[in-house]
């Protein structure tokens, strides 16, 4: 089967979109598929190249509106496209519409995954998500023959799938449990930063305005109370972005030293820092959270969560576990259950042990085969209604 799948970025851009095309994608063409990915050439130049058995094709964006860039060539790409399944990715309207209008102009029949609502973080933003929920949407989304949820309560949730619910189906998200596992040592990354001897809490998100959903200046914010009740804690930050000196500068001094900025990491490295934590934490404020894939690569390395009851996150935690549910915005409590976990290391073994077992249950090749399936139904039901007509 010709897929072509088109995202917004690509790796070694980190997001959870991006996670989710690069291992669907690699694991489809492990299935035999021929497999090729539309997106934005950032951070890297325009152009092609086969990654890891996917022919990736990377178009150069002009500028950028609600942080999607804008790519001319999209359109022009994919009139010409060989394909027998078209496969778009939300949050980005822009790719989405344009998948959807090929579809319907080229009868290739589609399917779009829809990771999470657009996040209403501001007025102007919110009457942006109005417009395209209630006028936008409707006129695109009518297009694409199935609609992937990654979870069942996002799909119940979210007004927009609720409108779409008879083409909704539910697949979640995979995790790759070679790269996250157990076995990984982090006694070089704890040496590193100087973690030896340390209860490490950590944070993994990107540090932009258009993330800020993620809620870490809440963890911050808990942090302060958490290191007052237990001085052998730290806190470590995996990610970059326009915020980051907002958040470095709302680091009082009395936990200056003990948060750890790290930047961006390599993907190579990136289970290593599971491996030297604890505990991850995700302290989402707002439904933008459709999933959080790091829940599960925390899962994988053998790590609890303590993640808000919000979004999709429900789905992905279940409380007392392989993790913790607390309510959003709620740093009192969040600091509280951080702390009682992290005096418990019996609790934080066994929710471990869960999280590595409900991880495998999410790898990457039984989601794969699970959306090779949809594809064929896909495919199937469009060849059906072709003949009829």
């Amino acid at each position: 089967m010709k897929i072509c799948i088109t995202n917004t970025f690509f790796p070694p851009w980190r997001g959870g979109a991006e996670t989710y095309t690069y291992n669907l994608a690699r694991n489809l063409a492990l299935l035999g598929h021929d497999v090729e990915v539309l997106c934005a050439n950032d951070p890297g130049s325009p152009g092609k190249r086969t990654v890891e058995g996917v022919k990736v094709h990377r178009l150069r964006s002009r500028g950028r509106i609600y942080g999607v860039p804008i790519v001319p060539k999209l359109p022009y790409e994919l009139a010409k496209i060989n394909a027998d399944i078209l496969h778009a990715n939300f949050p980005n309207p822009y790719s989405a519409s344009i998948a959807s209008l090929t579809s319907l102009l080229r009868g290739i029949p589609s399917v779009l995954t829809w990771h999470n609502d657009l996040p209403p973080f501001t007025l102007t933003a919110s009457i942006i998500v109005y417009i395209h929920d209630n006028l936008v949407a409707p006129i695109y989304l009518r297009n694409f023959k199935r609609i992937i949820s990654t979870s069942e309560s996002y799909a119940e949730t979210s007004k927009t799938l609720r409108r779409y619910r008879e083409k909704v189906v539910v697949i979640p998200n995979g995790v790759d449990t070679e790269r996250f596992n157990p076995k990984i040592d982090g006694s070089k990354i704890r040496a590193r930063h100087n973690l030896e001897g340390s209860k490490v809490i950590m944070f993994v998100g990107a540090l932009t305005r258009w993330h800020r959903y993620k809620g870490l200046d809440i963890l911050i914010k808990a942090f302060l109370e958490i290191q007052r009740r237990t001085n052998q804690a730290r806190l470590l930050i995996v990610g970059d972005g326009d915020l980051k000196s907002e958040y470095e500068a709302s680091c009082c001094l009395s936990i200056k030293e003990k948060v750890t900025f790290a930047g961006n990491v390599d993907d190579e490295e990136l289970p290593s820092y599971y491996a030297a934590s604890e505990v991850l934490v995700l302290p989402s404020i707002d439904r933008s959270e459709g999933f959080g894939l790091t829940l599960l690569e925390a899962n994988a390395t053998g790590k609890p969560v303590v993640a808000s009851n919000i979004g999709g996150i429900p789905s992905v935690v279940t409380d007392g576990v392989n993790g913790i549910l607390i309510p959003p915005r709620d740093e009192k409590t969040l600091a509280q259950t951080i702390v009682n976990l992290l005096k418990d290391e019996d609790r934080l073994h066994k929710m471990g042990v869960n999280g590595r077992r409900i991880a495998e249950a999410h790898e990457w090749k039984h989601i794969a085969k699970k959306t090779e399936e949809l594809y064929r139904e896909v495919v199937e039901d469009s060849q059906d209604e072709a003949g009829h007509n």
